[in-house]
């Protein structure tokens, strides 16, 4: 066996550990609204314009840069990543897979929800440090119910993750620069 099937291998195990741990109607409804875009993406919205319109100037850099990192995200995983790798999701290469939702395109890595939502809570909890908590833990539930709905591997969302810290890094290394001739003076996120 050489490494990538070794970690193929623990990706699997893992993958079906997680994908049956929490089987149960009660916890199935739970994952499937977490997991669902539908679901959040219409508050994410509101959210987003709220601080365009009334978030100053922090919260209009926030909101802007957030939809640079997740564009730049979703662009990169899902049109280069996924098809350059190659690698095909769990639901169509395991035949035990509990599926809570519809399986999605044939390649799964890297996630591209993992990847868009660490990116956007990256970027959001460097604007808005006293609730990079709550960015971050709403990631991680993403990127979790993705393995609980049979969607993707570990190793796919721990790629996606990888995948938006980098950008949002990138993007908010951005902002510094920019920042240096502007507010803020020192080119430091504001402190909440």
């Amino acid at each position: 066996m050489n490494f990538l099937d070794v970690l193929q291998h623990y990706d699997t195990v893992l993958f079906l550990f997680l994908n049956h741990l929490v089987a149960n109607p009660i916890w199935d409804a739970f994952w499937v609204i977490i997991t669902t875009q539908t679901y959040w993406i219409a508050p994410l919205a509101v959210v987003w314009l709220l601080l365009i319109w009334k978030g100053g100037k922090r919260g209009r850099a926030a909101a802007i840069f957030a939809v640079l990192a997740v564009g730049l995200s979703d662009v990169i995983s899902a049109r280069a990543l996924k098809p350059g790798v190659g690698r095909l999701r769990p639901c169509y290469e395991l035949e035990n897979v509990r599926l809570l939702v519809p399986c999605g395109g044939r390649h799964g890595f890297p996630s591209s929800h993992a990847a868009n939502t660490f990116a956007a809570a990256i970027t959001f909890a460097c604007f808005y440090r006293r609730y990079a908590g709550l960015f971050v833990t709403f990631s991680l539930l993403v990127g979790f119910s993705r393995i609980v709905a049979g969607v993707h591997y570990p190793g796919d969302v721990l790629g996606g993750f990888i995948l938006g810290g980098l950008i949002a890094a990138g993007i908010l290394l951005l902002y510094q620069k920019l920042s240096r001739s502007g507010e803020p003076a020192s080119g430091q996120f504001p402190k909440t």
